[in-house]
């Protein structure tokens, strides 16, 4: 094999690397939200970190680009919408629920969101009705009553409410994918949006969090859960480039793949650190999530080749 044939097979190659890497980075986020929510970190004073920190380093990495920073209204309302919407209150209600439900268990919750984002922005009428899309609507839901059973996957049936609770997280992103689509400013770029967002989660939050005392002060007792919090905040940043890099490779088409390798890896994390054992149940509702999921994406995709225009 020449050098040149070995340089292509390693281009071609990049995308799944990068694919892995970023799929066990995501899974990784619900152990590590567990062990800062677990280690007493109020929920609100872990959020205000992980986004300002996360917001500080876009800020850098926009200097360097040069890229111009614009705040009036279209690009204001987006950074505050999103940064509420998609980040501060998802993010917050994740760590108070992380502290009773299983790692496993939140994962497959996660990847829930593509399905509800299609339920969201066909009820606005942004999407139309198709029947594949529409079967996996189903098939997702079926995976979350699946998920929720008391006598299925869920350790005792008291952490019912904390299980449907827990359905929030990705009903917020979901909302947050709609409204990322219909106000996002014409022209903006990703990194400088992204930091405008990380900026309004955390002022946010610190504000709410410093009304109800619940603001953590990160350098008071610094200890392990706080170089945890330092590590997840870099740990967006790098998900974040990893998730435009590969758009930008080969498309969110592909991309789209991660979510079926993300619980996977969350499940695996779950076991390695609090040595959890996923049930039948579990992979049952994996299954049945995956499969909504798939159906979404592929009655997404056909319209793309020409079947019909409208969706």
């Amino acid at each position: 094999m020449t050098e040149s044939s070995l340089g292509r097979m390693n281009v071609r190659m990049l995308p799944l690397v990068l694919l892995l890497v970023l799929s066990v980075i995501w899974g990784l986020g619900p152990s590590i939200v567990k062990f800062v929510a677990l280690d007493g970190v109020p929920p609100l004073g872990m959020v205000v970190w992980q986004t300002g920190l996360a917001g500080v380093i876009l800020l850098g990495i926009c200097l360097l680009r040069r890229v111009p920073l614009i705040f009036d209204v279209p690009h204001l309302r987006y950074y505050l919408v999103m940064g509420w919407v998609g980040l501060a209150l998802p993010n917050t209600n994740m760590v108070f629920v992380m502290r009773e439900l299983p790692v496993a268990l939140m994962g497959v919750i996660i990847i829930t969101a593509p399905v509800i984002t299609y339920v969201v922005a066909l009820f606005i009428r942004l999407e139309t009705f198709t029947p594949m899309r529409a079967a996996g609507v189903v098939l997702g839901f079926a995976g979350a009553a699946v998920l929720v059973l008391p006598s299925g996957s869920l350790p005792t049936p008291e952490l019912l409410p904390t299980a449907l609770l827990a359905f929030v997280t990705p009903a917020l992103w979901a909302t947050s994918n709609v409204i990322a689509e219909v106000w996002r400013p014409k022209g903006g770029d990703t990194f400088a949006l992204a930091m405008g967002t990380m900026f309004a989660a955390a002022s946010g939050a610190l504000l709410v969090s410093l009304f109800t005392d619940s603001f953590h002060p990160i350098w008071i007792d610094f200890g392990v859960s706080d170089w945890v919090i330092l590590i997840y905040a870099g740990i967006t940043v790098c998900a974040f480039a990893l998730f435009y890099t590969i758009v930008k490779l080969v498309g969110a088409v592909y991309l789209a793949q991660v979510g079926y390798l993300v619980p996977i890896m969350g499940v695996g994390w779950g076991a390695w650190f609090y040595g959890e054992e996923p049930t039948v149940w579990l992979w049952l509702a994996m299954g049945l999530v995956f499969a909504g999921v798939a159906l979404v994406n592929l009655g997404k995709r056909l319209p793309a080749a020409g079947a019909t225009p409208a969706d």
